[in-house]
């Protein structure tokens, strides 16, 4: 097939051994190898802008299956600070919004990105992550470099002999292999301004290409690297408090009366924001990735090649400065504001009580902290690629070994000077704008004398314990106390795999050609986690009043950039001190010799960050292995026919049998000495068959009228993180808790359904809609289990256990427990684990995307062009199985003009208000929203010379908040803002 393109210039080659396993990596690329072997045209498309986005939907148009993508030969240069920010721009793809450090992790067509795999030249390889979520954790994309990527296709419905695991698709990351490459050395400099840090970072890429034997032997190489410096502010309501009598204060009313006064029911549930925290999160690092390959190709029928992707993340300097002040300690009082409630939120209490919300309060006494965590991240991955290629006439063979590992590493400090539970003297007001980030303000008084450094007589704790703080005396400073935790984290993952294909291609007849392989992975899963504590250290003469600064916004730019002026400021009470140097004197007033064993044996040991451990910890769930093992066969048929008329079919068929073999080890943490905890293993295996179908029909007899239609089978396995090996027991007289290990469930499995009609109305433009609806089973939940075989291989029996009438779970008695004491026959047993479910969710939608040149306008408007697209999805379930994270509504507007020697884009995209799941204390209490929201980027180039070239790009024009609420918009929980960015930089041809 032959595309033709204004201003292009043509090159023919041979599909070589990279792109076996993928879409051509060229501008015109396939996603996946195609029906045949024949030589195809590939079109070198002069223009930037026009260019990329013709060269995706010649991708799409020329594919056997449902697919978008991004193609462009450098993909560094699109609006994007990272490849999650250059997919938001395909239809079906959202952005995640909520995470920290710009990890740009993916939704993709109404699944969460733990649904979504990666690829990079169709191989599957290891990826830097880490989370909690049920789902999976998503791959980092901030992770790399776009630029050392040559196009990214995100593939919507699958082949057999692509590798399993994305539920939702799967992306592909694409590195075009030497001998496809002229002989070129392109090198840009520039910089990138962060305007809320107020930063110029450095970036510069390198790529260069060589036939070092013309058609036989060539290499490539791209490097690019960047300074990481960038901001956030954040203010919180990190919880809605519910009044207490106690608490209210009314002049002489009553709480009681105060409701009556206000035509409240006696029963209601007034709540009030009795949490707030305000943060400045500045991120400092570098980013380095290299791409590059040799291929090498002695013979017609034989190539060699070897690929390799390295990426290294690093944000070492990395702090966050926070207060917080929580209103329901201490002895506070608090006065409703008249204007400001109560609101009716529309919910119910657990017994049917009516919600309301005060959102404007003055207060009284309320408990005062301020923070300082240090919190570096380590993301870095590299994946060896190794592949052959023999090509006959009829037959071809092609083998693939691919070697990966990967580091997701957390080293995380936090100290907190707090005030224990007395009269503080801390006074203010605060109101939360009811969605208004410019009308909120939290207005505070009496910091200055709160807390008394100099006077504080400080009791440093000098045994092993599950403790963070460290107190002064009640009668000295206020009770001040110190608050010194962390964690480190470590999360290593290998991912190795072989593959071998054959294909054998027919001249005649409906079958084109069949296509069988076999694939063996192996990958590998080791966490390491510690959590620091407060024993051993003395703030004697290291926290003092001298210590204590502003914090580093003042040094900095505005708090917010002036968006949110009701803010604490340091005058106020937000208050600060050099993390660095207090961190290293409190870690030097340790004398680990001095700190005795915990009552059960436990001796002090260091955390890689200084700090002793936490007593007690070692088996949190976050410390594991875990391996799995799988066996792949497949096969194939590729099929083409005439119907009748115009109609054209083409497609595939084929099936795919994975056994799958896994093998975790946690320490047990039912009994015994807890130094040396004896490991549990546990094993399972299961099979499954991925059948699909893929069909292509042309109806017209210019191939610009296409429907498709795809099923699929897939599955996508749990994350360990929650899906965690270690078994947990707590005992206190009379009750037994336990969670069991996680290990037995089952991979998600899902049936997916596509059908799309795509109108090629003119050379460079499309319009296209797309139907989808994926029904997902296996979900999975923790549910009480009464059953002594459960605890097989915790090393651990609580007896023969029996459910009695009312569901309680009781033993015998008869245990092998190190202490009889602990349980006793007729004692309650409360035992859960993870188990699949038998409840199905149904996600649906439709994707509609008008893509149009307009080159046949006059002069100057035939520049004009763009891309506007819409997704829509929705799940049929429950509010209690949605999947959270998810946007019903997506929307891309993108356009461009463009002339031989310069252009401009502009790109907005759009997400409505999705929900989230509350996970830890940081996040506060209670589920939240995420508020709709928009951004718009732009970029613009201009051709110095044919050799050079000078490019800007603008990110966030619109200084778009991100923002989450509880119940209602005007019950802000979250509000960030992370400022304008903008880059610029030039791009040298050398040859």
């Amino acid at each position: 097939m032959t595309i033709k393109q204004p201003n292009t210039h043509i090159a023919l080659f041979k599909k070589t051994t990279i792109s076996a396993c993928i879409a051509l990596a060229c501008t015109s690329a396939y996603a996946n190898e195609q029906s045949s072997d024949d030589e195809v045209e590939v079109i070198e498309i002069v223009s930037s802008f026009r260019g990329n986005l013709e060269s995706a939907i010649n991708e799409k148009k020329m594919s056997p299956t449902i697919v978008d993508g991004i193609s462009a030969d450098d993909i560094g240069s699109l609006p994007a600070l990272d490849m999650g920010e250059a997919l938001q721009a395909v239809p079906g793809v959202q952005l995640n919004r909520e995470g920290t450090r710009r990890e740009s992790s993916i939704n993709l067509r109404g699944l969460p990105s733990g649904f979504v795999a990666t690829t990079a030249n169709g191989q599957a390889m290891a990826t830097p992550t880490r989370g909690t979520s049920p789902y999976g954790p998503g791959n980092p994309f901030g992770a790399y470099n776009p630029s050392v990527f040559n196009g990214i296709s995100v593939q919507k419905s699958l082949t057999a002999d692509m590798v399993e695991g994305g539920i939702a698709g799967t992306v592909n990351k694409k590195v075009k292999s030497p001998l496809q490459r002229k002989d070129s050395l392109r090198m840009q400099i520039g910089t990138r301004y962060e305007e809320l840090a107020d930063s110029m970072d450095p970036q510069v890429s390198i790529a260069a290409s060589k036939q070092l034997i013309e058609g036989e032997l060539a290499v490539s190489g791209t490097l690019a690297y960047s300074k990481q410096t960038f901001r956030q502010d954040v203010i919180k309501i990190n919880a809605y408090e519910t009044m207490k009598d106690s608490w209210f204060e009314n002049g002489n009313q009553t709480f009681a009366e105060w409701k009556a006064a206000n035509n409240l029911a006696d029963d209601a549930i007034v709540q009030f924001p009795g949490e707030y925290r305000q943060q400045s999160e500045v991120t400092g690092g570098d980013r380095f990735s290299f791409s590059g390959g040799i291929e090498y190709k002695p013979n017609d029928n034989l190539t060699l090649g070897a690929t390799t992707i390295i990426t290294e993340r690093n944000l070492d300097d990395s702090r966050l400065e926070q207060l917080e002040v929580r209103l329901d300690k201490g002895t506070s009082g608090i006065t409703p504001v008249a204007q400001f409630g109560p609101r009716d939120t529309g919910t119910k209490g657990k017994d049917g009580q009516s919600i309301y919300v005060l959102s404007g309060i003055d207060f009284s006494d309320a408990g005062y902290y301020y923070d300082n965590r240090k919190d570096e991240q380590l993301q870095d991955a590299q994946a060896f690629m190794f592949d052959a290629k023999w090509e006959g006439e009829q037959w071809t063979f092609d083998g693939n070994l691919t070697l990966s590992d990967a580091t997701n590493r957390r080293t995380e400090v936090l100290l907190s000077n707090r005030i224990d539970k007395v009269e503080t003297g801390v006074d203010g007001s605060v109101y939360t704008g009811e969605g208004d980030i410019g009308a909120f303000y939290f207005n505070m008084t009496g910091t200055e004398n709160a807390m008394d450094f100099d006077n504080a007589v400080w009791s440093p704790k000098m045994a092993v314990a599950n403790t963070a703080t460290v107190f002064s005396s009640a009668e000295s400073a206020n009770k001040l106390y110190m608050l010194i935790t962390g964690n480190f984290e470590q999360i290593e993952h290998s991912k190795d795999s072989f593959s071998f294909n054959a294909k054998r291609d027919f001249d005649d007849g409906l079958i084109s050609s069949i296509k069988f392989g076999y694939r063996f992975a192996d990958s590998f899963q080791d966490s390491t986690y510690a959590k620091g504590s407060s024993i051993g250290i003395d703030p004697t003469g290291i926290m003092t009043s001298s210590k204590i600064t502003d914090p580093s916004y003042v040094s900095e730019q505005h708090f917010f950039d002036g968006k949110a002026d009701g803010f604490v400021t340091a005058a106020q009470g937000w208050r600060s001190f050099d993390f660095d140097s207090m961190s290293a004197a409190l870690i030097g007033s340790i004398n680990i010799n001095d700190i005795a064993p915990s009552s059960d044996g436990e001796v002090a040991e260091f955390t890689p960050t200084g700090y002793i451990k936490r007593g007690g910890r070692q088996a949190d769930g976050f410390v594991y292995s875990s391996g799995l093992k799988t066996h792949a066969l497949y096969g194939m048929a590729n099929f083409e026919a005439e119907l009748f008329g115009p109609t054209y079919l083409r497609g595939n068929v084929g099936g795919r049998y994975i056994q799958s073999e896994t093998e975790a080890k946690a320490p047990l943490a039912g009994q015994g000495d807890i130094n040396n905890l004896p490991v549990g293993v546990y094993t399972d295996d299961y099979n499954h068959f991925l059948p699909s179908v893929n069909l292509s029909a042309n109806l017209d007899e210019d191939e610009k009228l296409i429907m498709r239609f795809a099923y699929n089978k897939n599955l996508a396995r749990p994350d360990l993180r929650s899906a965690s090996p270690t078994a947990k027991f707590k005992y206190i007289p009379g009750l037994a808790t336990v969670d069991l290990p996680g290990t037995g469930i089952k991979p998600f499995e899902a049936d997916s359904y596509d059908l799309s009609l795509e109108w090629y109305n003119r050379e460079g433009s499309a319009i296209t809609l797309a139907y989808f609806q994926k029904e997902i089973s296996n979900l999975f939940d923790s549910v009480g289990i009464c059953d002594s075989s459960a605890l097989e291989g915790t090393g651990v029996n609580l007896g023969k256990l029996s459910e009695q009438a009312d569901g309680t779970c009781i033993t015998d008695g008869n245990h092998n427990l190190s202490d009889p004491s602990l349980l006793s026959a007729g004692d309650e047993v409360r035992m859960s684990g993870l188990v699949n479910l038998a409840e199905t969710i149904s996600v649906s939608g439709f994707e509609l995307s008008i893509q149009q040149n307009l080159d046949f306008l006059p002069y100057p408007f035939n520049g004009l062009g763009g891309v506007l697209n819409y997704s829509k999805t929705s799940q049929d379930d429950d509010d209690e199985s949605r999947i959270p994270g998810i946007s019903d509504d997506t929307y891309n507007a993108i356009v461009y003009y463009e002339q031989e020697s310069f252009g401009v884009r502009l790109a907005y995209n759009y997400r409505t208000a999705y929900d989230l799941r509350t996970t830890g204390t940081a996040n506060g209490s209670g589920d939240r929203s995420v508020a709709a929201a928009g951004r718009l980027d732009a970029s613009a180039y201009y051709k110095i010379t044919k050799d050079a070239e000078i490019s800007f790009k603008a990110y966030n024009l619109t200084e778009s908040l991100y923002e989450e609420y509880q119940a209602n918009d005007w019950m802000p929980r979250t509000t960030k803002y992370a400022g304008k960015v903008f880059t610029v930089g030039l791009k040298y041809n050398f040859f």
